[in-house]
């Protein structure tokens, strides 16, 4: 295994001067080191496609249970919470269900389309934005609580990724129940992101971690296989 300065000389032997000159103009705020981090991220990336018009029709037929596309004004989804992280994606794709999901995925696979997940776009180290412009799979459409709580021992939340914290903390809370994690960003956060970071917070201490208190995941693969786990 290479030690991390032995890939720090690997990533600076596949970029040019040239190369790094024009992401330093790009990126003045980041470090020499991270530009050429990030190239060779950009790099190890070099086989997958950009999305094309026809891409953005096909996708679109595969949304047949309520979810939709978008293609203007996509600032806010290239961009992470700090600003520091811009991607370039020209389309963002908003599907309804797990179903839609799956079939998306599916295509991009087949297709070598990049794709990034993303929740709340709350996240502090650019994970949730495009490195360059891969299709934005946005969760926020996946906002149904299922869970009704109606037996006094019925104590099992279930909802979809994209369900805003703020929204199920105030729905358990009508039901006499709490939902153990609380976040500043809890506003715009959404639960699939908190779970699949194990999000901490105040109640950590009191309930021990988010991964702790989930007892079942309905997850869907690169591929477009759906696990229920």
């Amino acid at each position: 295994m290479r030690s991390h300065r032995q890939h720090h000389r690997l990533f600076q032997k596949v970029i040019t001067k040239e190369e790094e000159s024009f992401l330093t103009r790009q990126h003045p705020w980041q470090t020499r080191k991270s530009v050429i981090m990030n190239t060779s991220r950009l790099f190890s990336f070099s086989h997958l496609t950009s999305p094309t018009e026809n891409d953005y029709d096909s996708l679109s037929s595969l949304l047949n249970h309520g979810g939709s596309i978008l293609t203007e004004d996509l600032e806010r989804y290239n961009t992470d919470w700090t600003g520091h992280f811009k991607g370039s994606s020209k389309i963002v794709v908003c599907p309804a269900s797990v179903e839609e999901v799956s079939s998306v995925l599916a295509y991009c696979n087949r297709r070598s389309l990049g794709v990034v997940t993303q929740g709340g776009n709350t996240g502090l180290v650019g994970g949730s934005v495009p490195m360059s412009d891969e299709v934005i799979l946005s969760l926020a459409s996946m906002n149904n609580i299922y869970s009704s709580f109606t037996e006094d021992d019925d104590n099992i939340l279930t909802c979809d990724a994209g369900c805003i914290l703020q929204t199920l903390q105030d729905y358990a809370s009508e039901k006499n129940r709490l939902v153990p994690i609380d976040l500043g960003s809890k506003g715009s956060c959404q639960i699939g992101g908190n779970i699949s970071t194990n999000a901490g917070g105040q109640y950590f201490d009191r309930f021990g971690s988010l991964h702790a208190n989930v007892l079942g995941l309905e997850v869907v693969l690169a591929n477009g296989r759906v696990l229920n786990l």
